[in-house]
């Protein structure tokens, strides 16, 4: 039973959560959402930290679940990064630009947040090792490419500061397709 309740918190808060960012939300207006007196909501969880974290990593699991679904039907290496980047960047993109408030969720410095946020990139991050991986396997002598693991956390890493510097979905994806072609060109040695 509490289980069920928690989702539900977890449900209401990913929502205030991205309308209001962190800072402004109180426990009363997490309650308020998911439909529960504040006391109750204590006995859930005992902060708002601790309500962000297992936000945080709802969202991050069901992004990687609908990754991993996805990435199957995508015909090429190009296509299952580009289709990566969309779940992962492109999509949560578009809920932080309908809040201002929102986007401090994107450079989150929040330090309670820090090691959730670490483990769901080096999630990520492995999924699209396992995308390059094959392609680096095939890459010239003189490709001189980094392995699989270090060039995932160059392009998460490169699409984090594009989110922090765009202004819309389209920008974002043409900066992505961007940086895709420069590393499919670097692994294929052209």
């Amino acid at each position: 039973m509490n289980e069920a309740k928690k989702a539900r918190v977890i449900e209401a808060a990913q929502a205030v959560f991205f309308r209001y960012g962190y800072r402004r939300v109180t426990m009363g207006d997490l309650a308020q959402a998911a439909g529960v007196s504040r006391p109750a909501l204590y006995l859930l969880f005992c902060n708002k930290e601790s309500i962000f974290q297992a936000t945080l990593v709802a969202f991050t699991s069901r992004a990687l679940a609908e990754l991993r679904a996805g990435l199957p039907a995508q015909p090429t290496p190009r296509d299952k990064l580009r289709f990566a980047f969309e779940v992962w960047a492109v999509q949560p993109f578009r809920l932080l630009m309908d809040s201002p408030d929102a986007k401090e969720i994107i450079d989150c410095r929040l330090p309670f947040a820090k090691a959730t946020l670490d483990q769901s990139y080096a999630a990520f991050e492995a999924e699209l090792a396992a995308i390059l991986a094959p392609l680096a396997a095939r890459a010239p002598a003189q490709a001189q490419a980094p392995d699989p693991a270090q060039t995932a956390r160059i392009l998460t890493r490169a699409v984090h500061g594009f989110k922090e510097s765009v202004t819309s979905q389209e920008e974002l994806r043409t900066l992505i397709d961007g940086l895709l072609t420069l590393t499919l060109a670097a692994l294929q040695g052209a």
